[in-house]
Order: C-alpha cells, then sequence, then structure tokens
C-alpha cells in the first residue's frame, strides 16, 4: 500500500514525510501496514524498549483541532486502562512535533476480510470463535464506559 492510495491527495504531502527510516516519537518506522480515513498505521520499531509496535498516525487537520486533541488523549488514557485479552494494549498516546499517535502491539497476521477472500465463507464453529473475542473486548471497553466507533 503507497501513501498515495492511503489518503487522498490533499493529505499526501503531510504523509510522505512519514517512510520507513523516520523517527517518530522514539518509534522507527519500518512498513506501511493500513490506512483509514482517520488515520495511517505503521510497523515500527520502539527503540526505547527494542520492541515492534504498531504506530497510528493521525491525519493532520485532526492535530489541528484542540478540542479533539483533548478528546483523543482522554480517548486513549482511557482505552489504555481497559485490561481484557482480547484488546489490543496501548503503549502511549501523545504528541511529538505536532502529530498526533498512538503506539500499541504490533499483532503479526491478517484481518478478517483478507481470511474470508482467501478461504470463503466459515463454518458457524469458525465464525463464532472470530465474533466471541471481538464480543468479550467490546463488553470490556463498554464497560469502561467506551465506545467503539469503527468496528469492522
Amino acid at each position: 500500500m503507497s501513501l498515495g492510495e492511503a489518503f487522498s491527495h490533499k493529505f499526501v504531502p503531510y504523509l510522505a514525510g512519514f517512510r520507513p527510516g523516520t523517527l517518530v516519537a522514539g518509534d522507527r518506522l519500518l512498513a506501511l501496514v493500513g490506512a483509514g480515513g482517520m488515520a495511517v498505521v505503521f510497523r515500527a520499531r520502539d527503540e526505547r524498549l527494542d520492541r515492534l509496535v504498531a504506530l497510528k498516525i493521525l491525519e493532520p487537520s485532526r492535530a489541528e483541532d484542540p478540542e479533539f486533541r483533548q478528546r483523543f488523549i482522554a480517548e486513549s488514557r482511557a482505552a489504555a486502562r481497559v485490561d481484557d485479552p482480547h484488546i489490543i494494549p496501548v503503549y502511549e498516546a501523545d504528541e511529538a512535533d505536532g502529530v498526533l499517535f498512538i503506539a500499541m502491539r504490533f499483532v503479526h497476521g491478517g484481518d478478517l476480510g483478507n481470511l474470508l477472500e482467501r478461504e470463503g465463507a466459515q463454518s458457524a464453529e469458525r465464525a463464532a470463535a472470530f465474533i466471541s473475542p471481538v464480543a468479550s473486548a467490546l463488553d470490556a471497553a463498554h464497560a469502561a464506559g467506551l465506545v467503539h466507533r469503527d468496528v469492522k
């Protein structure tokens, strides 16, 4: 996936500075692994603790909005407090040089959409094996007062 594929043309100049080898808040970017409407995600190496992380970098207009920045930090802290085996731990959420980012555990592997493309429909038992951990994670988040707005 290229940065051009990740976002419309207005974000590409901003994001072009984020390429493998770039250091963002102590994390060395290794490879672009995903993109959405609000952010790109890189596999990165936390150089302070020598571990792989998923580093989500939010698009620039979000960083310029003081209300969003405040909500982002508050929600990131709340998410980091949720302790459930099906929720990816947040290691850090902050701003560095005007860039809002979240560093979290890097999980190897693909997503369910890719699995379905490769293998097609799944048995009811296998589908339940995917759905049950997601439901558990959502329960834990809701119990902590969080609402996930982008469940896919």
